[in-house]
């Protein structure tokens, strides 16, 4: 007889964000990780935003439809209600570090993506600008939202879809492999998809 693994259950009413990372009740971290990317986002004076967000999912495929998480307080939400678009930059691991400093950011500053050693590159639909550095780019218009507290969750219309031609051009398991997919696990901790299997009928 196999034998049962013992289980501890919490009552979730809430959680708490420990840095970006949510936990439940007793200190136990809510198993679920997020893909982390970089939001860009432009005021209406068009002054560029970098953000890091990893509350990310894809919610609708026709139309295709993304949404995210992110503070009311944040220039990101501030910035996406007033000018209605926003660009979703998916970046590898190498550039783990300039994530962590994107979020270390306060303030407005005109040159801010440049300030973290990122370069800004014009989007086609939008005004809103891409990361060249990044691997893949997601060009949206604000579709809805939807508040919780002092929380928004945004969803967008994805309008253009941009990607590094290598992935494209390479097989299914090694346009992973280049694109070292990042995800935030805690604190300064993150997890990279490396390893790539596919399921055996």
């Amino acid at each position: 007889m196999k034998k049962e693994i013992e289980k501890l259950d919490f009552e979730v009413t809430g959680l708490t964000n420990i840095g970006t990372f949510p936990i439940v009740g007793g200190g136990i971290h809510f198993p679920l990780v997020g893909q982390l990317v970089l939001v860009t986002t432009v005021n209406r004076d068009k002054i560029p935003n970098v953000a890091p967000k990893s509350w990310i999912s894809v919610f609708a495929s026709k139309p295709a439809i993304i949404g995210f998480g992110c503070n009311m307080n944040h220039d990101t939400a501030k910035n996406i209600l007033s000018t209605g678009e926003f660009v979703v930059n998916i970046p590898g691991a190498e550039l783990a570090k300039k994530i962590w400093q994107a979020a270390e950011l306060k303030g407005t500053h005109e040159n801010e993506i440049k300030k973290i050693g990122l370069t800004p590159i014009k989007s086609k639909k939008i005004s809103s600008p891409r990361i060249a550095e990044c691997k893949a780019h997601l060009e949206c218009a604000l579709d809805w939202t939807k508040k919780y507290g002092d929380e928004v969750i945004i969803f967008g219309r994805v309008l253009l879809a941009s990607i590094d031609k290598k992935v494209v051009e390479a097989s299914l398991e090694e346009r992973y492999k280049y694109l070292k997919l990042i995800t935030h696990l805690d604190e300064n901790l993150y997890g990279v998809i490396k390893e790539v299997k596919r399921v055996k009928p």
